[in-house]
């Protein structure tokens, strides 16, 4: 066997992975998983427009959907806050939505981007919020008032889209 074709074999066989356990739910992709602080629960957002709470224990959901009312869009990513009580979300018309995680009802909708939000990340300490997007901007939000940060944004990149942040400010 060449060492190419071993390395194929061995690749293959690191890689297979075996899943403990199955959850059904999302009817399309599902784009983000967080776990809750105690490390009994975990939300997931998905393509077909819901984000839902789910029991590691039993691997079942718990309670409904939690979805945006009028809203059909997909939820193309999600950020859990620092606290583990708020859910940053970013969809495909350009909107960040805040998702109270005990209420499972939407907070707060902003909007600033021109396509679909790839990317939310949280501050450490939970006053700010940064999207990243399509459009090739990241954004960054302060979470009391809902307003962009004044002076920063947006942030051009120069790229064509913007899907990994990490924000670090004090």
């Amino acid at each position: 066997m060449s060492s190419a074709t071993a390395q194929s074999a061995q690749m293959k066989k690191m890689s297979a992975v075996t899943p403990s356990k199955t959850m059904r739910g999302h009817k399309k992709l599902v784009r983000g998983v967080a776990h809750l602080p105690g490390g009994q629960h975990i939300i997931t957002c998905s393509l077909d427009g819901s984000l839902r709470l789910w029991d590691l224990k039993s691997s079942t959901q718990t309670g409904n959907d939690w979805r945006d009312e009028r809203v059909k869009l997909g939820i193309w990513t999600m950020a859990l806050s620092p606290k583990g009580k708020t859910v940053a979300s970013g969809s495909e018309d350009g909107t960040m939505r805040l998702w109270d995680v005990n209420t499972r009802k939407v907070i707060a909708k902003w909007q600033g981007h021109a396509e679909v939000v790839d990317s939310v990340c949280w501050s450490p300490n939970g006053e700010q919020i940064v999207s990243g997007s399509r459009d090739g901007t990241a954004r960054v939000w302060h979470v009391e008032s809902g307003r962009p940060v004044k002076g920063l944004n947006p942030v051009k990149t120069g790229h064509e889209s913007v899907l990994a942040l990490d924000l670090d400010v004090e």
